[in-house]
């Protein structure tokens, strides 16, 4: 008799595949517009749509479906502005064109409207980071410095301002891939772990928490790595489509039990499978 398969709502951790897009992007970015980068700078395009795009994008979907939806929605639209960025620097596209025939002016303030509005988002970003991960915070403040300087160098026509906004890339970018590592350099992968500590305990908490948006947004019955099975009651099996007698085998744990750069679930990155047994 075919044993039903249910498969768990928690899956891998996202985290380290949205930053690590968003790290090499940013990075080649800032160093082309710097002028460090040797090349045209549509030798980002490349990379923008699909390790700044794609992979964001992807990871901002693993993240809803992980239900952080801090992570679901930074990765998201930050891979949505990387494919901006990318489609301005396609021929085919018409944009590069049509700021070509434009008056400087006219290019100017169509490059600081775009850099404003994605300010005014990473601030809203930054401001809901504030009681995360410190990594995740220093990420999202170095990129909202990234984009004011970008606003006020396009905007302003001030070149200083301009090519600041290129070293601070830079820093946003070194950054990430920190938090990065934190995810996957840990004690059970590597011979030490990264210290990425919380800002400060959330909202009716004990101590501090190391996820940020994800965590507390789990069942709590899941989130305790003491706690490796779990027993539904009849009612709540039903509820979920599967039989009372349900067991959770132990996660695969190939990595940390919880997000350190704050972007992801606490469900780590194993995949657990929830399966009925007859």
């Amino acid at each position: 008799m075919a044993i039903p398969e249910y498969r768990s709502p928690f899956y891998m951790n996202p985290a380290p595949l949205g930053n690590s897009g968003f790290a090499v992007t940013t990075l080649a970015a800032a160093l082309h517009g710097g002028g460090i980068g040797a090349g045209p700078t549509s030798a980002v395009v490349g990379l923008a749509l699909f390790c700044g795009g794609v992979a964001q994008l992807v990871a901002g979907a693993w993240s809803f479906a992980t239900r952080a939806a801090f992570g679901g929605v930074v990765f998201s639209l930050y891979g949505c502005y990387w494919l901006a960025y990318a489609t301005m620097l396609i021929p085919a596209s018409g944009v590069a064109a049509a700021l070509e025939a434009a008056t400087p002016a006219a290019r100017a303030q169509s490059a600081g409207a775009f850099y404003l509005v994605w300010t005014i988002q990473t601030a809203i970003f930054t401001l809901a980071a504030a009681r995360g991960a410190w990594g995740t915070f220093v990420q999202l403040a170095l990129l909202l410095l990234t984009t004011a300087l970008s606003c006020v160098g396009a905007w302003a026509q001030a070149p200083a301002a301009a090519r600041a906004s290129c070293y601070t890339g830079i820093l946003t970018a070194a950054v990430a891939w920190y938090n990065v590592a934190a995810d996957m350099l840990t004690r059970e992968t590597f011979y030490f772990a990264l210290p990425n500590p919380p800002i400060s305990p959330g909202p009716g908490r004990d101590s501090p928490q190391p996820t940020f948006g994800a965590g507390q947004l789990l069942p709590a019955e899941l989130c305790p790595p003491q706690r490796k099975h779990l027993s539904l009651t009849p009612a709540a099996a039903a509820a979920d489509g599967v039989s009372a007698r349900t067991e959770v085998p132990p996660r695969a744990r190939a990595g940390s039990s919880s997000s350190s750069s704050g972007f992801g679930a606490c469900s780590g990155l194993g995949d657990p499978a929830v399966r009925t047994v007859a």
